[in-house]
């Protein structure tokens, strides 16, 4: 019996993706692919969607969105996905020039502020009392003011914050990503996550609409969306 070659395309979605404002998704944009060469040249260039001042900055794809519009251009193409089935595409604006006077006051709110903390928490603990009983204990003399241990503490405790941060203006010690990387990493999970969840919440109050012939289908909150 012959048996029948059926053409696959194995897909995987990026996390997210990024494009100039006016420019139209395309597979190429927000998937790898791997295919027949012939195929797959077609497909890198096969427009999903052209996002409009209404949808926002932010487009959801979905793979369901996707899988339609490929088979409009090939009928017969089995699709294998893998990883997420939706995709987060940023309609980049043009940047605005930094505002050093904003950056300024930020800045010494956060030296002040930090300051103050740090000062108001050796204050609750009593670290010059400890500094002066240490002294005392090591060399049998009292000390109103024992550098000699404030000194090093002090130096220390700026070293200490440094080595927690992994970083010295723009050189790291390591590696390892900073505590304060690690947040905003899960910040932006968290962020994306819930953009998703409310563009699926969107999907299931929208009725999808036939596109024009030879034209992409808007997702129209089916398969895309802003945030």
């Amino acid at each position: 019996m012959e048996r029948t070659f059926t053409p696959t395309l194995y897909i995987r979605l990026r996390k997210r993706a990024s494009i100039a404002p006016g420019q139209s998704i395309t597979l190429g944009c927000v998937a790898q692919l791997l295919a027949e060469p012939e195929m797959e040249r077609t497909l890198l260039d096969l427009p999903l969607f052209k996002p409009s001042e209404m949808d926002g900055n932010i487009v959801l794809i979905d793979m369901m969105h996707i899988v339609k519009t490929i088979r409009r251009v090939y009928p017969q193409l089995k699709v294998d996905y893998f990883g997420e089935p939706h995709v987060l595409v940023d309609v980049q604006t043009k940047p605005k020039p930094p505002n050093r006077i904003a950056l300024a006051v930020v800045w010494v709110l956060l030296f002040v502020g930090s300051g103050l903390a740090i000062m108001n928490f050796h204050e609750d603990v009593s670290m010059m009392e400890v500094h002066q009983r240490i002294y005392e204990m090591i060399t049998g003399r009292r000390s109103e003011h024992p550098y000699w241990l404030q000194i090093p503490y002090s130096i220390g405790l700026g070293a200490g914050m440094v080595i927690f941060f992994n970083q010295l203006f723009k050189k790291r010690f390591s590696e390892e990503p900073s505590p304060l990387e690690v947040e905003m990493f899960s910040y932006q999970e968290s962020l994306n996550h819930y953009v998703i969840t409310e563009e699926y919440k969107k999907m299931l109050h929208s009725a999808p609409a036939e596109p024009p012939a030879g034209e992409p289908d808007r997702p129209d909150r089916n398969a895309g969306g802003s945030a």
